[in-house]
């Protein structure tokens, strides 16, 4: 950020005099942390009285994130983001981002690494999922109060692993027959069905008798 450098110090307003312009350098400020524990992201204001906006971003690996509901602070009347009990999924490139009624605005970076010992690292999707909901999960949650927070978002799960049974491959092969051109399975194909229609033509051969006899015995010439 530029600014007016002069014997009082740096000034934030805009340099319309003739001071000699700098640039500020920007401070790299890191936060290493263990789980559970309470860390203030500070964000350092010259005059609360002149701020229009104060609002904090996150990032990880580049990619934005959305910053934890439950991270207290982090607005006009309390810039310092607080967690009280920090989470490993609160990790990440935090941005302060203010603005001046006189139009300037004014960012601050702090990078937070928390020390999970019992999570191993994910860079994948999953991880994006797990932030997300860490981030909107009140922390000490019963089974019962967790189903309820997310029977929303459970009911559309079940919704699409819903499947119809007709169309699984387990029932269709119920119904089909696989082909098999082995010389030995069409002999033993064949045998078999040659044997049921001979089964089943004696059926028929013993009731035709039977019914030539009763003919002849109710038929008088």
């Amino acid at each position: 950020m530029c600014v007016e450098a002069h014997l009082g110090g740096w000034n934030d307003n805009p340099c319309h005099k003739s001071f000699p312009v700098v640039c500020q350098q920007v401070e790299d400020i890191s936060y290493k942390i263990k789980e559970n524990e309470s860390v203030t992201l500070s964000c350092e204001v010259k005059d609360m009285q002149a701020i229009t906006s104060l609002f904090w971003t996150r990032s990880v690996y580049g990619t934005s994130v959305i910053v934890s509901q439950y991270a207290k602070g982090g607005n006009v009347t309390s810039p310092s983001l607080v967690f009280e009990h920090v989470k490993w999924t609160d990790e990440g490139l935090y941005t302060c981002h203010v603005t001046y009624i006189s139009g300037m605005t004014q960012t601050e970076e702090a990078n937070l690494f928390v020390d999970a010992t019992n999570m191993c690292p994910c860079r994948c999707d999953y991880r994006r999922k797990l932030e997300h909901w860490g981030s909107k999960i009140v922390p000490n949650l019963t089974r019962e109060e967790l189903v309820i927070e997310l029977e929303s978002e459970l009911q559309i799960i079940e919704k699409k692993l819903t499947v119809n049974k007709t169309q699984l491959s387990s029932s269709i092969r119920k119904l089909t027959s696989a082909p098999d051109k082995r010389e030995s399975s069409e002999r033993i194909g064949l045998a078999g069905a040659a044997f049921m229609c001979f089964v089943v033509g004696l059926v028929l051969l013993i009731d035709v008798l039977k019914f030539v006899k009763f003919v002849k015995s109710t038929i008088t010439f």
